[in-house]
């Protein structure tokens, strides 16, 4: 079994048992391997911990609960395996940043992490295989359902309305495609009026090849823009696997916290000379 496979297993095992008690003791027993290389080999692909996977998967689901059932919070709490509905409440707004009753009035439609399916991250592709290239109104489908799989990096996202959106970026050029062997792995979508980075997203699979740099390096090229800035995760957001740190990575600086779409964010800025 590969590191692919076995994560699949991992993942196969947590749906089928996501409603009760999973041990790191019974999923190691069931796959056979030791509990490190478990621990190990599902943070080197999915760039998660198994923990921090299981706990966002309950939640969820527990958020489509919420949105297309009738049960009572308190029943969904126990459903998701938590003894009391205060302490799932405060799991609940950890991630979503409402409580579990704000979540279900507000009643729209948010982008709800699915279960991890490894061939929809997973692709083997080197630096070679990227290009990057503007977005076109027909490859809308392509670029919603990439937006499905990076939900945990757009937050606060509704899907009418990023459909909308997306249009508008789309129209007036300022949407920005990584491709690699025809599939989508990189994003990012520019607001020319406030030059600001409105998305920038990559699978996690392919963080080590650049695809960020190569995203904001084309922006620049053919914008030229006189500034240039984003919002993220402020930082020890739980929702967070990581995107803030490629932020600073690639030269953002930190600078002033704010709200967004009632989420808490973070400004973060990008100087031209630490961009090229």
């Amino acid at each position: 079994m590969n590191n692919s496979q076995l994560v699949a297993g991992i993942t196969e095992y947590i749906e089928e048992h996501l409603q009760e008690r999973v041990t790191l003791e019974d999923l190691a027993k069931q796959l056979d391997y030791s509990k490190f290389y478990l621990l190990h080999e599902f943070k080197a692909i999915t760039q998660q911990s198994l923990y921090n996977y299981v706990k966002r998967r309950r939640l969820n689901e527990a958020a489509k609960a919420l949105l297309y059932s009738d049960q009572r919070i308190i029943e969904v709490a126990f459903q998701m395996g938590y003894q009391s509905q205060q302490a799932f409440t405060k799991a609940f707004e950890e991630l979503f940043k409402l409580t579990p009753k704000r979540y279900r009035l507000q009643n729209k439609e948010f982008f709800i992490e699915e279960p991890y399916t490894i061939s929809d991250y997973l692709i083997w592709a080197g630096e070679e295989d990227i290009i990057v290239q503007q977005g076109r109104l027909r490859d809308q489908e392509k670029i919603l359902y990439f937006a499905q799989l990076m939900r945990g990096a757009l937050p606060y996202l509704e899907k009418q309305e990023y459909l909308h959106s997306l249009k508008k970026f789309i129209k007036e050029k300022n949407c920005y495609l990584a491709w690699a062997k025809g599939r989508i792995i990189g994003l990012l979508l520019y607001d020319f009026r406030k030059q600001k980075i409105e998305n920038l997203t990559v699978l996690p699979f392919c963080w080590e090849l650049e695809v960020e740099q190569k995203l904001i390096m084309k922006l620049v090229y053919e914008k030229r823009p006189t500034a240039l800035y984003t919002t993220t995760f402020r930082s020890l957001d739980k929702l967070d696997i990581g995107h803030r740190q490629r932020l600073l990575k690639l030269g953002f600086v930190p600078s002033e916290e704010i709200i967004e779409v009632n989420y808490p964010t973070e400004k973060m800025i990008l100087s031209f000379s630490a961009s090229n």
